[in-house]
């Protein structure tokens, strides 16, 4: 939902709990930078004012949280979606950035069973973040008709 949607009295605590969502990422990813580049985990913890055992708690939490891809904000098309709800970006970096974005192949079903879960980075993120209303249907089209090749000039004729 973006913030325009919301009622007024909202606004402040869901862009908050936004930012805090990214904020997070960007902790457990700064995290993961320090340990990469040899710093130990006492260090950590006394830079960061908290025990030792916590840094390595958040480490080991750190470990599966996933990199932006180089020349991205995010590292999946949702994070991306999430960082331009907040203002992180602009929606020209969006747009960007989405058609840009190199898409995995969506999953599949076994044949038995209808339920699909689709891995990290499909197009079905862009969808999420539709429905979710951290883009508005304008940047979904947009960014559907540059990766299809669709021109304006065409769809105006439609």
């Amino acid at each position: 939902m973006r913030i325009a949607d919301i009622p007024g009295e909202a606004n402040a605590a869901v862009l908050a709990r936004r930012r805090k969502e990214i904020a997070e990422l960007d902790y457990r990813r700064a995290l993961r930078r320090l340990e990469q580049r040899g710093c130990s985990q006492r260090e950590i913890a006394r830079w960061l004012g908290i025990a030792q055992p916590s840094v390595l708690s958040a480490l080991r939490t750190a470990a599966a949280v996933p990199m932006p891809l180089d020349g991205f904000s995010g590292a999946t098309p949702y994070e991306i979606c999430q960082r331009y709800s907040v203002g992180f970006i602009d929606r020209a970096q969006l747009i960007d950035e989405l058609t840009r974005f190199r898409y995995v192949k969506g999953g599949q079903t076994d044949g038995y069973d209808s339920l699909i879960v689709d891995p990290p980075g499909t197009w079905s993120e862009v969808c999420d973040a539709v429905r979710h209303r951290l883009i508005d249907e304008g940047v979904y089209e947009e960014v559907f008709n540059r990766r299809h090749g669709i021109e304006a000039s065409s769809r105006e004729g439609s």
